[in-house]
C-alpha cells in the first residue's frame, strides 16, 4: 500500500441566476491511499458491502474531507473506476487499518510573505539544496507576480514535466529582467566582497664593482653608470 497526493478533482460553482459563463473552477489537493494488497482489498469489499463485478486489483482511498482517512471518503475501484463512499459509519476493522495511514511530507515550507523573501539567501549560507530550490521558486514569484493569491503544482518524471498555475490574477503578472543570484534583504544581507587592484613600484637593480684604480663603479638598470670618488 502506497500513499500519494491526488490533484485531479475540480470544484465547479454555478450561480443558477447567472449565465453559464459565470463559473468558478478550482483544483483540490487531497491525499490518496493506494491499496493493492489482495487481502486488504477483499476486506474493503466485504466490510463496505461493495458488489464487485470485476477482478479488483487496486483501490484508491481518497481523503475527501482532508482530516484523515475514515468516514465520508471516496473509494475508486480498478479497473472499472467505479466510485463508492465510506459515509459516516466505517467498520472498526477498517478504521484500525486506516488510522495507521500517514502521509509523511518529505519537505514542506510554511512562511509569511515577508519571511519567504529571505529563504533563498539563508539557504545559500547554510548550503541547503531544498531551501535553495524553494527560495528560487519563491523569488521568481515575487519578481514576476505582484498579486496576492496563486497556486502552483510541478510534477516531473523521466519522460517530461508538467507545471500548472491557477487561482491567480493574470493582470498581476509582469515581465522584468531576471534577478542575478540570490536576493538578500537588509535583515539577511552579508558584507559585499570588495575587489581592489594594487600596483607595485618598479624595482631598481644596481650592480657595483671596483675598477683597476680601486674606484667603485655602479651600473643602474636604466643604463646609467656612476663612479664614486677613488
Amino acid at each position: 500500500m502506497t500513499l500519494r497526493i491526488l490533484v485531479s478533482a475540480c470544484l465547479i460553482e454555478v450561480t443558477l441566476a447567472a449565465p453559464l459563463c459565470a463559473q468558478q473552477i478550482d483544483q483540490l489537493t487531497r491525499p490518496v491511499a493506494v491499496v493493492e494488497d489482495d487481502a486488504l482489498i477483499a476486506s474493503f469489499l466485504e466490510e463496505l458491502f461493495i458488489p464487485a463485478t470485476d477482478d479488483i486489483w487496486r483501490i484508491d482511498v481518497v481523503d475527501l474531507t482532508g482530516n484523515g482517512w475514515g468516514p465520508d471518503d471516496a473509494l475508486i475501484l480498478y479497473p472499472s473506476l467505479e466510485t463508492y463512499f465510506t459515509h459516516g459509519d466505517v467498520p472498526r476493522v477498517l478504521q484500525r487499518v486506516m488510522k495507521t495511514w500517514e502521509l509523511a511530507h518529505d519537505y514542506r515550507l510554511d512562511a509569511t510573505v515577508e519571511d519567504s523573501r529571505r529563504v533563498q539567501a539563508d539557504a545559500h549560507r547554510s548550503q541547503n539544496a531544498r531551501d535553495a530550490l524553494s527560495g528560487a521558486v519563491l523569488g521568481a514569484i515575487a519578481h514576476y507576480y505582484t498579486g496576492d493569491e496563486i497556486d502552483l503544482r510541478l510534477s516531473r518524471e523521466a519522460s517530461g514535466l508538467r507545471l500548472e498555475m491557477w487561482n491567480y490574477d493574470p493582470e498581476a503578472l509582469r515581465y522584468s529582467v531576471p534577478l542575478q543570484g540570490p536576493v538578500c534583504t537588509a535583515a539577511s544581507a552579508v558584507a559585499p566582497i570588495v575587489e581592489s587592484t594594487f600596483r607595485f613600484a618598479k624595482p631598481h637593480f644596481v650592480t657595483s664593482f671596483r675598477d683597476a684604480g680601486d674606484c667603485v663603479v655602479s651600473r643602474l638598470n636604466d643604463g646609467r653608470i656612476e663612479t664614486s670618488p677613488c
